[in-house]
């Protein structure tokens, strides 16, 4: 019996070896095989599409990912997988995977798309707190994970409070006389963005902010409401009375009581003017706590001998300081102007060129000696005009400098007074100068362009300065300065002259009424140099 087990099972064993073989072949059963050309793709920032060959000896096979639907799309043809990413917002990096699978195989397909460039805002990016204290909030919009928030230096007196879309600042009460400011920089990988903290002090003398170009009634506000001033007065402008839109505010200083915002079309601050009545005012400003108050704000003199006229460049702001001790009428104004900052350096006059004042205004200089002095220095009459309402006297001549004159101006001119309902002149005057006028190829020695707006340079402001000249106003692009001690004013402004665009310096003397000649003359000015002027020349 054991020896025909011995010789049957290798038979048996045989027989069931074969018969498997048989099945398999019969079956056509082959292992499930999948491979892709790419295990790991990586994908920019923005929205593209990338493909992947897929080899496998399945019959179907299928794709999937954790992310489709939201920011990656999987599609099959044939023997083609395309994966599709949308467009990454987020300052960071995302990765995903795609699963493949066919039969029993699978493989998997890592996906990475690089990060957003961050993007970084806060608003507001200046804040004004209460001089008795308070709370601000600054609204925080990132697109990255997370985000920082550095002080400049450390401060005792604010508290910085961090959230996921928001800061909140709150500042202890300031009892001092000072003003105090903090900078605080939002950081998210390698944007920033500053933030400014600023708080005054107990209120003596008080400064102006400058509201912007244009206007922004939301700072100015905001700027006067935390330093506790409120809002007595706003006058809406009418242009065709001249009369600017005006916003009055009552401030806490027991000085300077009321301030004074305007804009003669809303959008371009004209200036800004507190207002100190009484003694009290004059003192104070006269006092040398006053100056070195400015100097603390970062004001400087323009002119070094004038305690008049400051600037502050960083804060884009003119001060004049006008001190009144009539009896009846004591009080200081100071009168705050926005300026542009210079886009560059202007060289201007080596020294002030002038009109010759011994004609200007003198009751026995008239058009002969007027003759007599431009036939000396060997000019050429261009034109000579005569009043329209008496043709019997001048209005105008224009004499040309003579050739290789080694003086920076290439034209002069005169107004004189003539007979004019509308503008009583003294009889004496009739006949005599009442502007003169300077005209330069070169307009850059007095004047910088911006647009379509002129503006005198910080260079000749200096000059005027230091010729005793202080700035009066502002009317378009002609800009009027004031020399005290004998009234002779200057109007700056570009003027036309055959196209090209040049500088004219217009003098005169004289009252209040006077002072209106030089702005009167410009017009009149312009149409003679374009020609649109009736004259009447003569060779005299």
């Amino acid at each position: 019996m054991k020896h025909f087990i011995r010789k049957s099972l290798p038979i048996f064993l045989g027989g069931v070896i074969a018969l498997a073989a048989s099945c398999t072949k019969e079956d056509g059963f082959d292992e499930p095989t999948l491979t892709l050309s790419e295990t790991a793709m990586s994908f920019d920032k923005g929205m593209s599409e990338k493909t992947v060959t897929i080899t496998t000896n399945q019959a179907s096979w299928i794709a999937s990912s954790p992310a489709e639907g939201d920011w990656l799309a999987v599609t099959s043809e044939e023997n083609v997988l395309k994966i599709k990413v949308l467009e990454n917002t987020r300052g960071s990096e995302r990765k995903t995977y795609v699963l493949v699978n066919a039969g029993g195989a699978s493989a998997k397909l890592e996906v990475t798309q690089s990060a957003a460039d961050i993007t970084l805002d806060v608003i507001p990016d200046t804040i004004y707190m209460p001089q008795t204290g308070g709370e601000r909030t600054v609204d925080i919009t990132t697109n990255a994970t997370s985000y920082e928030i550095v002080p400049e230096e450390t401060t005792y007196w604010l508290t910085i409070d961090k959230h996921d879309e928001d800061v909140k600042l709150r500042a202890e009460a300031n009892n001092t006389e000072r003003a105090r400011s903090v900078k605080l920089y939002a950081r998210s990988g390698e944007k920033a963005k500053e933030i400014v903290v600023a708080q005054s002090g107990r209120l003596k003398y008080i400064l102006a902010i400058n509201p912007g170009n244009p206007m922004s009634v939301h700072k100015m506000m905001d700027f006067e409401l935390s330093r506790g001033s409120y809002l007595r007065n706003y006058q809406a402008a009418y242009p065709n009375f001249g009369m600017p839109e005006m916003y009055t505010f009552v401030t806490a200083s027991p000085i300077f009581k009321l301030i004074e915002y305007s804009s003669y079309d809303g959008v371009v601050p004209s200036g800004i003017t507190t207002v100190g009545d009484g003694m009290i005012a004059v003192n104070a400003c006269k006092d040398k706590a006053f100056e070195r108050f400015l100097e603390e704000n970062g004001y400087r003199r323009v002119n070094a001998n004038s305690a008049k006229d400051f600037v502050n460049e960083s804060a884009g702001l003119t001060l004049n300081v006008t001190i009144s001790e009539r009896e009846g009428n004591e009080g200081v104004n100071l009168t705050f102007r926005p300026f542009l900052k210079q886009d560059k350096k202007y060289p201007t006059f080596e020294a002030m060129p002038y009109f010759p004042l011994e004609l200007l205004r003198k009751e026995n200089k008239k058009e002969p000696a007027v003759v007599a002095y431009e036939t000396a220095a060997g000019s050429t009459l261009v034109s000579r005009t005569m009043s329209e309402i008496n043709t019997s006297e001048v209005s105008i001549m224009q004499y040309k400098m003579k050739a290789g004159s080694t003086d920076a101006f290439y034209g002069r001119a005169y107004f004189f007074f003539t007979t004019d309902p509308k503008v009583p002149v003294d009889a004496k005057f009739i006949g005599s100068v009442e502007t003169g006028v300077l005209l330069f190829k070169n307009v850059n020695l007095g004047l910088w362009r911006n647009g379509t707006d002129w503006h005198v340079t910080e260079e000749f402001k200096e000059l005027l300065g230091q010729e005793g000249f202080e700035f009066n106003s502002s009317s378009g692009n002609k800009h009027f300065f004031i020399r005290s001690y004998d009234h002779l004013r200057i109007a700056v402004t570009p003027i036309k002259d055959d196209d090209e665009t040049v500088l004219a310096l217009l003098f005169n003397y004289g009252d209040a009424a006077a002072s209106g000649s030089a702005e009167r003359g410009i017009p009149t000015l312009k149409n003679l140099l374009s020609g649109k002027a009736a004259r009447k020349t003569t060779g005299r």
